[in-house]
């Protein structure tokens, strides 16, 4: 029998993530947080593709008890595009988060989303994660529309951002599939993105319309990959 599951990815730990996860916890749906640990307890804001909006970060002593029911993963301590980087600060920004997420949360952490956007990374850093890192899988914002799954997973590509204008028209089209293969609808953001955009009571009517389905399954970012994992070794 094949799987419909559903993930969300959102970025940079901030206080937003609060309202979100309150959210969240309402529709039973799970949620993958990339944090920037170097930021943590930070107060600002920040001009966001041109609009003011609060980027005040959760404080540290909030990450156990805030994300209890969901996963925490990496988003670099400090968010540099890995590009720019050298060997060196690629594995200190990912080995210092890690370090750092672990700490507080209690929490394993195998996953990140590249910090920066869309040229953030390439074949160099991806080598530096493989062989310097226990990270398994990493998220990009190259969204694809589509509801297929990774076919490399420091490579992760979602379905679509949380304001994509066609995110109520793929969650019908996900809720009608009959699957004859396993499907995936990943959408990812950032929290405060809900306080730019104004977009709570949406993202609220989406959460309402996508949850609670027999034939949907609700995971974590790090869930998938640990299915997909063990389902392709079975079929070795």
């Amino acid at each position: 029998m094949f799987r419909k599951m559903l993930t969300f990815s959102f970025d940079d730990g901030t206080v937003q993530d609060r309202r979100l996860i309150e959210l969240l916890d309402r529709y039973n749906l799970r949620a993958t947080f990339n944090i920037n640990s170097g930021f943590l307890g930070q107060r600002h804001e920040i001009v966001h593709e041109g609009i003011k909006v609060c980027h005040d970060e959760v404080d540290i002593s909030e990450l156990k008890e805030l994300y209890r029911n969901h996963e925490v993963a990496v988003h670099t301590c400090t968010h540099p595009n890995l590009k720019k980087c050298d060997d060196a600060r690629i594995i200190k920004e990912i080995r210092g988060d890690i370090e750092a997420l672990e700490k507080y949360s209690g929490k394993e952490i195998t996953g990140m989303a590249y910090p920066c956007g869309g040229d953030c990374y390439d074949e160099r850093v991806i080598g530096v994660l493989k062989e310097n890192t226990p990270i398994r899988y990493a998220r990009t914002t190259d969204s694809h529309g589509t509801f297929v799954l990774p076919t490399d997973f420091l490579r992760w590509h979602p379905t679509c951002h949380q304001n994509d204008a066609n995110l109520f028209k793929l969650a019908e089209m996900f809720i009608e599939a009959e699957p004859e293969q396993d499907m995936l609808f990943y959408v990812w953001g950032h929290s405060f993105e809900f306080d730019k955009f104004k977009s709570w009571d949406t993202f609220e009517r989406f959460c309402s319309e996508i949850s609670g389905k027999h034939d949907i399954i609700y995971m974590t970012n790090g869930e998938i990959y640990r299915y997909m994992t063990k389902s392709k070794k079975r079929l070795e």
